[in-house]
């Protein structure tokens, strides 16, 4: 990419702008050398400038502002800021206004090759993905991304709920993109050309929440000074979704069973019936059913929200959609951020699958955009990550925490079938099959040795004799035949 590349350097130095014209053509580059602002933007009308060593001490006008009125010109520009006097605040507001990097006087000749080096890889993106992150739209970006098996069996349902009328409830933990999924059926569904509302229950203060959603008439309270339609008379014709609906208050909660059942409302103060014709999506993270037992929520409304329920798995749950989702991630951000495009190291890639995101895909999210604005290499290493994400290395408590996933899987459908049926002993089924397969793989790996089996086990050998009794374990020859 070499001589394609466009060096501008601006110092009124003539020492600084000789070493830097050495380094760089050393590097292969014929630099553009001027020691005024002026000058500078008249090399910048002719010629398109991919780099700039710009002086903060400029004559006729400060770097800084020279800066800033390059960038708005040419927003693809790299500024690179060189400083006599490294201050926090002259650092800050470079980097705040736009700079690419910042050179402190003096500075070493390898810091300028790398320097280079990194903007050259930067650029090269720039140039590969300009096209693709041109024509990335943002209703793109709020999309669900995933390709493992839990997810395609996600998307089936979406399928087949969203022509229908039915009012759907969404669970699952907080930051895993329950309202995508709301958004999702609505865009599916025959009322993608009516609004798509939404109201979080646990975001506004119960003594509002009445009023966000019925509305008010003038006068209803103090400080309602006019009359103000509610997200009820706002959704009409098309989907009203009601985040984090285990958050709604008691009294709200039989107000909200009324309009479902009946489709006709009051705003608060008002006496006009209104009707209203719309489809609800709820979402919660909370355990509903314990909530119920709890008394803090409503069984009737709670079966009248539930007529077809949908989980969405925690990111940990589908760790092989990490890579696809930093991939959506990194092209979301180039086309929000004016970034571009970037990459992750191997290694720092299954860094990433192997954390636990407590905080799920919002939080995946945050990190890749962080990591964007903070990283201006092309690639982002192991050692560019989060500290958070660094000391989570695979140990023992990880290794358990994936174990305790894998059979959470394992038994999730077994126990809700289970609770459906209205069994008991469910211990009774479960144990003995987790235990199978841990003495027998233990035992196999010891040869069949009960003494030590029992001592990593950490059971005696009389109750490890009495389990291989009760569990039918037998041990196989090479032949595969039981003694």
């Amino acid at each position: 990419m070499g001589n394609s590349i466009q060096i501008l350097i601006i110092d009124d130095e003539q020492s600084i702008r000789w070493v830097l014209e050495q380094t760089l053509s050393r590097l292969g580059y014929t630099p553009h050398l001027t020691e005024s602002a002026e000058d500078a933007r008249k090399i910048m009308e002719s010629t398109a400038i991919d780099i700039a060593f710009i002086d903060i001490n400029l004559p006729g006008q400060d770097g800084l502002s020279f800066m800033e009125d390059a960038l708005k010109q040419c927003p693809d520009l790299l500024a690179i800021v060189i400083t006599g006097q490294s201050t926090m605040y002259n650092t800050i507001t470079a980097m705040k206004l736009g700079a690419y990097d910042y050179l402190a006087k003096p500075f070493d000749i390898e810091d300028v090759e790398t320097l280079i080096e990194q903007a050259t890889q930067v650029i090269g993106s720039s140039r590969r993905n300009r096209k693709e992150a041109s024509s990335f739209k943002r209703d793109a970006g709020e999309t669900l991304v995933g390709n493992t098996k839990i997810m395609h069996s996600l998307y089936k349902a979406i399928g087949r709920v969203a022509p229908t009328d039915l009012t759907v409830l969404i669970l699952g933990e907080s930051g895993t993109g329950k309202e995508l999924i709301a958004r999702s059926i609505h865009q599916h569904s025959a009322r993608s050309d009516q609004p798509f509302i939404a109201l979080n229950c646990a975001a506004i203060p119960s003594e509002l929440l009445e009023s966000e959603l019925f509305g008010h008439e003038k006068g209803a309270f103090t400080g309602a000074v006019e009359r103000k339609k509610g997200k009820l008379e706002l959704a009409n014709s098309g989907t009203l979704f009601l985040d984090e609906i285990g958050d709604m208050p008691l009294k709200l909660q039989s107000k909200l069973l009324r309009v479902l059942q009946e489709k006709t409302f009051e705003r608060v103060g008002g006496h006009e019936i209104i009707e209203t014709n719309m489809r609800v999506i709820a979402a919660t993270h909370q355990n509903l059913e314990q909530r119920i037992e709890d008394g803090q929520f409503r069984t009737d409304l709670y079966y009248r929200l539930n007529v077809f329920s949908m989980y969405l798995p925690p990111l940990r749950e589908r760790r092989d959609d990490i890579p696809l989702l930093v991939e959506h991630f990194l092209r979301k951000g180039a086309h929000e951020l004016a970034i571009c495009n970037k990459r992750f190291a191997a290694d720092a890639m299954e860094e990433l699958k192997r954390y636990h995101w407590p905080g799920n895909v919002r939080e995946l999210e945050n990190v890749i955009k962080s990591l964007m604005i903070t990283n201006v290499t092309e690639t982002i290493t192991m050692e560019n990550l989060p500290h958070n994400i660094l000391k989570q290395r695979p140990n023992v408590e990880e290794g358990e925490a994936l174990l305790e996933d894998i059979v959470y899987q394992h038994i999730k459908p077994v126990v809700a079938e289970y609770v459906k049926q209205g069994g008991e002993t469910l211990m009774d089924l479960i144990i003995p099959q987790v235990e199978r397969p841990l003495l027998r793989l233990t035992l196999e790996q010891t040869k069949w040795n009960q003494n030590r089996s029992a001592k990593i086990l950490g059971i005696n050998r009389n109750t490890l004799r009495k389990k291989i009794e009760v569990l039918g374990l037998q041990k196989n020859d090479e032949s595969g035949k039981n003694h």
